[in-house]
């Protein structure tokens, strides 16, 4: 089981404050230093009142408090990289990097208390109510006292803090070093991973390793070490690469994948993590790889990719050879239909065009999920595009009793995008409007073309797409509008995730298998666009069927058109 290792037993909290001091001189923020739960370890240093007399004194407050420093490390660790964030109690922009040691994340250094634009004062008033504030009016005036701040200043700040963070680590881990000096206690240590560790010098001719080695390399460790790193793996150029930016400098280290071999020279996948070791003038000594076997992931992956093969490979045969069949059945070549047999026929060619996209659209995902999704652009007209929609869905609008309608801005609407996966993104949001409406409703689906200030400038458009808009660019912006029985709020973003379905408490919703929205979300990204729906769309917002809006926002442009 791995060892805890707490900061406060290897750098004392006066040291803390100390530093928290020096950011807090540097930068003008609050800041502290907490665990990786968000308690905090440091002084809470420099907060403003706002925080320390409103957010942090009630119990709900603190906790939510917690939480979002908690949240923030959390994010920066993962994404591996400083991270600016709001807060989860009263909406400041906060940032956070993560302080790791041996490996270990144990703790956070937490700051911020600033904003980037207002906050509302009903979002204020229920932020405040949320952690049990009664000085309501107290609340707003501190609030208004929080500095303004750029998100890109602050990205500026936390960068200053990922240094310091590192700082720490370093600190620390020399700390726990120095309390570790027995070589017994270091093998016992290095032998109870599951990884390999190799001790190289500069090289690369291994001088020490742990047990694991000769497990996965099928040798013993006499036979393992004074042997060249090099002779144990198959792609010399690569690890050459890499040892010879290691002696240069540039980088401490690298992780990597390479195939491996074994004494008898048998390969296998390994990721591989290789850090320079350096004296006190900043000279290489020894480098130390952590190795580990990938053959299990490897086959895994494999085996999904071979079944999401299999499977679209072995339903688009079927769906063809339907799709085939109904057409010669429709255009009368195997015999005159009446017009009821053309309907019902029409009805099934769009339903299995549906199943098609539907399978089209999972192995798009597992494409993208695999770095393999590739646009084929040209340009089109998106209203010719919605007219083709619209028309194919036709029937299934009419037996429902829908009525569609369609205004569009010009009546040319040029878009650089790809067809099939754009005609493919407004039938899935066009069938969700079908599938999800009341008996005798209406559908509308409106198109314009504006500039990136003209769509910031809407009321509607959710706070994080705004920062994605260039003012000068023009976008289409295409609005898919239906009278049916909506997505609740705290759903509306979600609901683009994969196999993710609405369910109201009367039972009402949106089901299915969860990838056309997830699809629809996939091509908007790639087009460097976004989608999002918003509830309720029309006055009423108690009505059993508010309905909903699709917004789907495109940038328009492209290379230049042909002549």
């Amino acid at each position: 089981m791995k060892e805890s290792i707490q900061l406060v037993d290897l750098i004392p909290k006066e040291k803390l404050d100390e530093i928290l001091q020096a950011v807090n001189e540097a930068c003008g923020i609050g800041s502290v230093i907490a665990d990786t739960q968000g308690r905090p370890i440091s002084s809470e240093s420099n907060f403003c009142s706002f925080c320390k007399n409103y957010c942090r004194a009630t119990p709900e407050g603190r906790t939510k408090c917690y939480a979002s420093d908690a949240y923030g490390g959390r994010m920066s660790l993962d994404s591996n990289e400083p991270y600016v964030y709001d807060c989860l109690n009263a909406g400041l922009v906060d940032c956070a990097t993560p302080i790791i040691v041996a490996g270990q994340h144990i703790g956070n250094l937490n700051g911020g208390q600033v904003l980037e634009e207002s906050i509302s004062t009903a979002d204020a008033v229920a932020r405040a109510k949320g952690i049990g504030i009664t000085d309501i009016d107290g609340y707003l005036l501190a609030l208004r006292k929080i500095p303004r701040v750029k998100r890109s200043r602050l990205q500026k700040i936390v960068n200053l803090m990922s240094v310091i963070t590192q700082s720490i680590s370093d600190m620390a881990l020399q700390r726990i070093m120095l309390s570790r000096q027995s070589q017994e206690y270091l093998n016992k240590l290095i032998n109870s991973v599951s990884d390999c560790i190799i001790s190289v010098d500069t090289d690369f001719i291994i001088d020490m390793s742990n047990d694991r080695c000769s497990e996965v390399f099928g040798c013993g460790l006499n036979d393992f070490c004074g042997q060249s790193l090099m002779r144990f793996v198959a792609d010399h150029k690569v690890l050459a690469a890499y040892k010879s930016s290691l002696e240069q400098g540039g980088q401490d280290n690298f992780r990597f994948e390479l195939t491996a071999l074994t004494t008898k020279k048998t390969p296998f996948p390994v990721q591989i993590s290789i850090s320079r070791v350096n004296d006190e003038s900043g000279k290489a000594i020894s480098y130390v790889a952590i190795l580990r076997d990938i053959t299990e992931e490897k086959r895994i992956a494999k085996m999904k990719e071979d079944l999401v093969g299999m499977l679209t490979h072995d339903m688009r045969n079927p769906i063809l050879a339907i799709d085939r069949a109904l057409e010669l059945l429709a255009g009368g070549r195997l015999g005159p239909i009446t017009d009821n047999q053309e309907k019902i026929l029409k009805l099934a060619l769009n339903t299995n065009d549906q199943l098609g996209s539907m399978v089209n659209a999972f192995l798009d995902i597992f494409r993208d999920e695999n770095g393999r999704f590739e646009l084929h652009k040209n340009y089109y007209d998106i209203n010719k595009i919605i007219r083709q929609c619209i028309e194919e869905h036709s029937l299934l609008a009419e037996e429902k009793g829908l009525d569609v309608s369609f205004l569009q801005h010009d009546q040319r609407l040029t878009l650089f995008c790809d067809l099939f996966r754009l005609k493919r993104t407004v039938s899935n949001i066009l069938s969700n409007a079908i599938n999800y409406n009341v008996v005798g409703g209406t559908i509308q689906v409106r198109t314009a073309s504006l500039k990136g200030s003209l769509i910031e400038a809407s009321p509607y458009l959710p706070r994080q797409y705004r920062r994605r808009l260039v003012d000068s660019q023009n976008y289409v912006w295409m609005v898919i509008a239906d009278t049916g029985f909506g997505v609740p709020e705290a759903y509306q973003e979600t609901i683009f995730e994969k196999f993710f379905t609405v369910r109201t408490e009367a039972g009402l919703g949106r089901r299915g298998i969860g990838l056309g929205l997830a699809f629809s979300k996939l091509v908007a990204e790639a087009h460097d666009g976004f989608i999002f729906c918003r509830t309720p769309s029309r006055a009423n917002p108690q009505s059993r069927t508010p309905g909903v809006e699709f917004h789907l926002v495109l940038p328009s442009g492209g290379p230049a058109p042909p002549q």
